[in-house]
């Protein structure tokens, strides 16, 4: 992987971050802040978003959006749960 291709997946990866983030943050508000299993979630996906610039190597930014993918389905997952 060349290095405009490993910074071009820095920016995806940035951008995924934060996608991610808010609808974590949007889902937290609706819920009036009272779900602590998001707001834990909501803080692994910032720290792992902070590591993207800090990243150097393909496998490290494979583990980033490994927790940004973990992230999204624990969100599908409680916002199926809130529709039962």
């Amino acid at each position: 992987m060349s290095r405009y291709e490993f910074s071009l997946r820095q920016e995806v990866l940035m951008e995924k971050g934060a996608s991610v983030l808010g609808n974590l943050y949007h889902y937290e508000r609706e819920q009036n802040g009272q779900n602590h299993p998001v707001q834990l979630m909501y803080d692994l996906v910032w720290s792992a978003k902070q590591d993207i610039l800090l990243a150097t190597s393909e496998k490290e930014l494979d583990h980033i959006e490994g927790q940004f993918d973990l992230a999204k389905r624990f969100l599908s997952g409680i916002e199926a749960g809130d529709n039962a």
